[in-house]
């Protein structure tokens, strides 16, 4: 005897269109392992409802039961897929502002969150392994005080920083004062920096055009740093003086103290020390060099 069937369609395996369903408050209610087989639904809203383990429902999405469980199959405009395998060439554009991409340590392309502002920002803390290489722009530091991290290399007792968090050249303008009174005028005054991390090493040349009356210890001003308030923070400025009014047995020198943005140019004879801005005269020329710290 022959059993009749209820659904001509169902028992052919068609499909069976349902209506829509929100996806979002699972409106209508749907069931996991529950339902006709062939019966489908059209996702209006999407939604993270749970059906037999898929909750990643996107607007088009259609949810089929295949008479055991509920399927999901890729019905909307957008891609909407929780893994994707691609084993050919892809092109991929207009990716939200919030993910990034990025590589697992598997070479697995994964999302990451977009922390910032721009294209290709990275997670928080992402680690990368290998070296990595800029063909045509550089590594920009965007927050002050940040930097190169060393600290995965042994150090020696009393290190308090392995932090390289500054780079830079430029210039200033160097003059010449005398300590006490009067004035130096001059006619060249150039002069060069570079800084890195804490140490400022400072070149350049001042020639004298003229002077009235100068007294007291000579000044050169215009360090483009302060020089460390650390008691310990006492450097010693290299000196070449041409034209200077002073006899053979008499060397120049020039310190840095701390707190102090100035060299103190002395001279040095028979063992005593005296100010030497006295002794300057119109086409005196001083090239100096100074390494300091901040």
């Amino acid at each position: 005897m022959l059993k009749a069937i209820s659904s001509t369609t169902n028992a052919l395996g068609a499909l069976n269109y349902k209506g829509t369903w929100n996806a979002s408050t699972n409106t209508p209610t749907l069931t996991s392992s529950v339902g006709a087989k062939g019966d489908y639904y059209v996702v209006s809203v999407a939604g993270s409802t749970n059906l037999n383990g898929i909750s990643n429902w996107g607007v088009g999405d259609l949810a089929t039961f295949n008479g055991a469980v509920w399927q999901r199959v890729e019905g909307g405009a957008d891609g909407n897929f929780v893994n994707l395998s691609v084993s050919g060439t892809s092109t991929l554009s207009n990716l939200t502002a919030s993910t990034a991409l990025a590589l697992d340590a598997s070479k697995n392309v994964v999302s990451v969150t977009n922390t910032g502002t721009g294209s290709n920002v990275l997670a928080t803390t992402p680690t990368l392994v290998g070296d990595v290489s800029l063909s045509t722009g550089n590594l920009v530091i965007s927050t002050s005080g940040k930097g190169i991290d060393f600290s995965a290399t042994s150090h020696p007792a009393g290190m308090t920083s392995e932090l390289l968090a500054d780079y830079e050249e430029g210039t200033f303008t160097p003059s010449l004062v005398p300590g006490t009174s009067g004035s130096i005028t001059l006619s060249t005054a150039l002069a060069k920096y570079t800084k890195v991390g804490r140490a400022v090493t400072v070149t350049g040349i001042c020639e004298v055009l003229s002077v009235s009356s100068p007294v007291g210890t000579l000044l050169l001003q215009g360090l483009p740093f302060t020089n460390s308030a650390d008691s310990s923070s006492r450097s010693a400025a290299a000196i070449y003086v041409n034209g200077l009014a002073i006899t053979a047995t008499t060397a120049i020198s020039g310190r840095i103290i701390p707190s102090e943005s100035q060299i103190r140019i002395e001279k040095f004879s028979a063992g005593s020390t005296s100010a030497t801005a006295g002794d300057v005269v119109a086409n005196t020329l001083f090239q100096f060099s100074l390494t300091y710290f901040v």
